[in-house]
């Protein structure tokens, strides 16, 4: 199915599903076991999001940084995830059968 997108493409869409995955399966976990309702649990969502930026934009800063290449620039970055955010919540998203687990063979 994912044979027309480039690799870089297809690794984008790959990351994308999983990172949904796990965090849809970790928030409805969180909301089942505490209790919480649904915003108080995405507004925590959002909050690790941030920390994991600031943690990770930290590894990449200083005379220890990370020799990866990749320089944080903490006003485009945050910019670039609050429209990432935005979007996201706006737009409706349909059924997309790539990301739907099979169900069995046919």
């Amino acid at each position: 199915m994912l044979a027309h997108l480039s690799e870089n493409e297809r690794r984008h869409e790959e990351a994308q599903a999983h990172i949904r995955a796990t965090i849809m399966n970790e928030f409805c976990e969180v909301m089942r076991k505490t209790g919480l309702p649904p915003m108080v649990v995405m507004r925590l969502a959002a909050q690790a999001v941030g920390s994991i930026y600031r943690e990770t934009a930290d590894a990449h800063s200083g005379p220890a940084a990370c020799p990866c290449g990749w320089c944080p620039r903490e006003g485009t970055d945050v910019d670039v995830l609050c429209s990432a955010l935005l979007a996201a919540c706006t737009r409706r998203m349909g059924r997309d059968l790539r990301s739907m687990a099979i169900a069995g063979t046919a």
